[in-house]
């Protein structure tokens, strides 16, 4: 178990780690400017500004007023291109990421539902 102080997060282990830190590792903590995350996914900075021209990704701001890109959003840019390399509009892009989000997390509502039912069974 972690608690946070005044200077960081204190781990199980006594030791206090940055705030910034713990940042890391939250999937939808804006961490990467648009420079870093074009070049991680290997595509041009301009592909990154028309997914958000068109609304299909908002990154975090800066301060000033520059682009952030969170791993969570990093990982639907791929998943996007991937889409768009096989000929698809972005429409149809968003259309099938939207379902296969909706898809992953009706597996995992199951998922929960079948051990709560294994549980209530094995009482």
């Amino acid at each position: 178990m972690t608690r946070r102080t005044r200077r960081g997060r204190r781990t199980t282990d006594g030791q206090t780690e940055p705030q910034g830190l713990a940042r890391l590792d939250d999937q939808d903590f804006p961490a990467l400017t648009m420079g870093q995350a074009a070049e991680l996914l290997g595509v041009q900075p301009a592909f990154l500004r028309s997914l958000d021209a068109a609304g299909v990704l908002i990154p975090g701001r800066s301060g000033g007023g520059h682009r952030r890109y969170s791993r969570n959003q990093l990982e639907l840019v791929a998943r996007m291109r991937a889409l768009l390399d096989e000929g698809l509009t972005l429409e149809a892009a968003v259309r099938v990421t939207g379902l296969e989000d909706e898809l992953g997390r009706a597996r995992t509502r199951i998922a929960e539902l079948e051990a709560e039912a294994s549980e209530q069974a094995g009482e």
